[in-house]
C-alpha cells in the first residue's frame, strides 16, 4: 500500500509543470516594460534584416525605393518605443528608450522630446554607462552638450572622460564647446583614440583655431603615428593663420614647436622668419609692413627673428631694426 501511494505521488509531480523564470508571458498577461522594449527591439531588428536582405538583390529605382523604407523604419517604431518611457517614466526601460528613440529616429519630432527626457538623466548616469550609450548615437544638442563637457570636465581623469570629449568633437567640432572639448582632450588624453581621427579631421580642414590643440598634441602624445599627424596638421594650420598675409608661403617648419619657422617668397627671394610659439599672425603681419624698408636697408638678408613683438631681427647680420 505504502509503494502504491508513493508511485502515485510521483506520477503526479512529475505531470506538473515546471515554471522557470525566464518563461514568456502568456496571452493576455501584461508584460513589463523591459520585455515591451525588448519584444519590439527584436522586431524592428527582423525587418530591418529583411529589408537589408531585400535591398541586396535590387537594383536601381527599386533597391533606392527599398532603401528610402529601411531608413524610415526607426521612426515608424519610434512612437511604441517611446510610449514606454513615457507611460513608466521611472524604469530602467524608459532610458533604454529613449536612447534607442535618439540613436534609430534621429531629427524626428519625438527625438526632440526624447532629448529632453533624458537631460536629467545624462546629468547623473554613471560616467561609464554614459559614455558608452553615447559611443551608439550622433547628435547635436547644445543643452547636452555642455551637460556632457561639464561630466567630462568634473570627472577628467577617468578614461571615459576621453570618451565624452571625443564624442564632443564627433559631434559638434564647428561649435565653440566642440573647439573647448578639443582642447581638454589634448591637454587630458592626448594618447586617447580618438586623437587621431581628430588630427586627420583638422588636417582636412586646416583651421587656424587648431594650432594650440594641436601643439599639445605633439608636446604630449606617445604615439609616433600621432605625433605626425598632428606636426604635419600643425603646419597646414599655421599656414592658415597666416593665409591672408603670407600667400606665398611655400615651407611651416615645426620641428621645434617653441620656434616655429616658415619660409616665404618676397620678390623672387625666399625668407625665413621665426615666429617663435605664439602671436603668429600679428608678428607676420608686423614684417611685412616693415619689409620694404628692411629690404632696403638690408637686401641681402634671407633670415629674421621675429620671436619678440617689438623688434625685428635679421638673422644673419645680427641687425636689430
Amino acid at each position: 500500500m505504502v509503494l502504491r501511494v508513493w508511485c502515485g505521488m510521483v506520477v503526479l509531480l512529475l505531470a506538473l509543470p515546471v515554471l522557470r523564470a525566464d518563461d514568456k508571458p502568456k496571452d493576455g498577461q501584461k508584460q513589463s516594460p523591459k520585455e515591451q522594449f525588448d519584444a519590439l527591439v527584436k522586431d524592428f531588428n527582423t525587418q530591418r534584416s529583411q529589408m537589408m536582405s531585400e535591398i541586396q538583390k535590387l537594383k536601381g529605382a527599386e533597391q533606392q525605393k527599398e532603401v528610402q523604407k529601411y531608413l524610415a523604419l526607426g521612426g515608424e517604431f519610434a512612437d511604441k518605443i517611446y510610449k514606454i518611457a513615457e507611460d513608466h517614466p521611472d524604469d530602467p526601460a524608459a532610458t533604454e528608450a529613449l536612447f534607442w528613440v535618439l540613436q534609430n529616429a534621429s531629427g524626428s519630432s519625438l527625438s526632440a522630446k526624447a532629448i529632453n527626457k533624458l537631460t536629467p538623466v545624462i546629468e547623473k548616469l554613471p560616467i561609464k554607462d554614459l559614455a558608452a550609450r553615447l559611443r551608439m548615437i550622433r547628435f547635436y544638442n547644445p543643452k547636452v552638450a555642455e551637460i556632457v563637457f561639464k561630466r567630462a570636465q568634473h570627472e577628467i581623469s577617468s578614461a571615459e572622460s576621453g570618451d565624452l570629449l571625443a564624442w564632443l568633437i564627433q559631434t559638434s567640432i564647428s561649435t565653440a564647446i566642440g573647439q573647448k572639448a578639443l582642447v581638454l582632450l589634448a591637454e587630458n588624453h592626448a594618447d586617447h583614440p580618438a586623437v587621431e581621427g581628430a588630427v586627420q579631421g583638422l588636417a582636412r580642414t586646416g583651421s587656424a583655431k587648431a594650432v594650440g590643440p594641436l601643439k599639445t598634441i605633439v608636446e604630449k602624445t606617445t604615439n609616433p603615428r600621432v605625433k605626425a599627424l598632428a606636426t604635419l596638421a600643425l603646419g597646414q594650420s599655421l599656414a592658415a593663420k597666416v593665409d591672408t598675409l603670407g600667400d606665398n608661403i611655400s615651407e611651416v617648419n615645426v620641428r621645434d614647436l617653441d620656434d616655429i619657422r616658415i619660409t616665404e617668397q618676397f620678390g623672387g627671394q625666399s625668407i625665413v622668419l621665426m615666429l617663435g610659439d605664439r602671436n603668429f599672425a600679428s608678428r607676420l603681419q608686423n614684417f611685412v609692413q616693415h619689409y620694404p624698408d628692411i629690404h632696403r636697408k638690408i637686401a641681402d638678408a634671407t633670415a629674421f627673428d621675429l620671436r619678440l613683438d617689438d623688434r625685428i631681427t635679421a638673422v644673419e647680420g645680427n641687425s636689430e631694426l
